[in-house]
């Protein structure tokens, strides 16, 4: 179990959530190498990351009745960009996924972040469902018509409507991933009661080691584990580390009218040149921002703490990883982008993990999941 490398590549490794799609619509070239963002094709490979799932974002902000096309816009940019590679494959099943791993490329999934996406019609989930997604997170940091927020101050109100129901009937007629990431405790409640089928939390943490509403309590995840579901461990500092939550948090309410000009641009339709002049512009912001959450910096033991916590409350079958690169402004300091994915594996074998546990979380427990689900 001491080379580390080679116990890490030569397991399926699957990251169930990235934002990557943002810099891809802005040019980015995802098949060259950059150290502007967390992930591209020769950083998956360094990573030893054989199935990465694109989470298309849809900001809670979108006007409503251009939320399905800036979702569809994404799906296509996102089809068209994996269209003409051999190296990477846009899946649609469980069987195309082992043969391009098989094959030594990079599986790739598509999946929906923020069911307003939909736009309260069952006919565009199904049109989402027959183009490709595998997944959909319910929503995001904002309560919407049919299912609340964790991160809303009144989630509590109201879980699922009848509506909302409808979605997750339907999501298990059209065999997709309910994702639980970002809804709150009413919502997940409702979702397990309705949902004949298992459930994931593509990118969440533990509750009990950091309290923040993104994480999930000790119940959640053990009603999760019930039915078979699993929980993607989070990079995000903030999810990681109660103290840097805190001390982030109050930088940020500070600064709160700043804070809202710096993260504008990230879903703006603006070109990757435009898109890098605007962020030179907020550099001086960041600066601050990471000078105050400096002494309570996590790292890649942190994020096994978490791995840590979750096993021993509810089992290595219900363990994966949900880095949220490219989608979070921050990461552990030796977690910055995703070739660094071999050092978690490196700090689990330091905890004595088993090459079994550690084939689980890495990989094997979401194609269980999604080869349960989606076939």
């Amino acid at each position: 179990m001491s080379d580390y490398k080679k116990i890490h590549h030569d397991a399926i490794v699957a990251d169930l959530h990235c934002d990557s799609i943002h810099q891809i619509k802005r040019g980015y070239d995802f098949f060259t190498r950059n150290k502007n963002y967390h992930i591209d094709m020769p950083r998956l490979k360094d990573g030893g990351v054989n199935l990465q799932i694109f989470a298309l974002f849809l900001d809670s902000l979108t006007p409503a009745a251009k939320r399905f096309s800036s979702i569809d816009n994404l799906l296509t940019k996102l089809q068209n960009c994996f269209s003409q590679r051999d190296d990477i494959i846009l899946c649609n099943s469980y069987d195309e996924i082992i043969i391009a791993i098989q094959e030594n490329k990079v599986a790739a999934l598509a999946a929906i972040e923020n069911g307003m996406a939909i736009e309260s019609s069952l006919d565009n989930l199904e049109h989402f469902a027959k183009n490709g997604i595998k997944y959909m997170t319910l929503t995001h940091s904002k309560s919407h018509t049919w299912c609340s927020s964790s991160s809303d101050r009144q989630a509590e109100e109201y879980g699922l409507t009848v509506f909302g129901i409808d979605v997750i009937k339907k999501m298990n007629d059209l065999k997709m991933i309910i994702d639980v990431s970002h809804i709150s405790v009413k919502a997940f409640n409702d979702v397990l009661k309705h949902s004949v089928q298992p459930i994931m939390a593509s990118h969440s943490n533990a509750y009990a080691l950091c309290q923040h509403d993104r994480n999930l309590t000790d119940k959640q995840l053990k009603d999760l584990a019930d039915v078979g579901g699993i929980v993607g461990i989070n990079f995000c500092p903030i999810f990681l580390s109660q103290q840097l939550m805190e001390v982030s948090e109050k930088f940020l309410k500070e600064n709160a009218e700043e804070y809202k000009k710096a993260i504008l641009p990230y879903t703006s339709e603006t070109n990757e040149e435009k898109y890098q002049e605007t962020l030179k512009k907020f550099s001086p912001f960041y600066d601050r921002w990471k000078k105050a959450v400096e002494p309570f910096a996590v790292t890649v033991s942190t994020v096994c703490d978490h791995i840590d916590y979750v096993v021993n409350l509810i089992g290595a079958d219900h363990v994966a990883l949900g880095s949220d690169f490219d989608g979070i402004l921050d990461t552990p300091l030796d977690l910055s982008d995703v070739s660094q994915m071999p050092l978690i594996t490196k700090e689990l074998i330091r905890r004595n993990y088993s090459e079994d546990s550690l084939n689980k979380i890495l990989g094997l427990n979401f194609l269980r999941l999604f080869k349960e689900i989606a076939g």
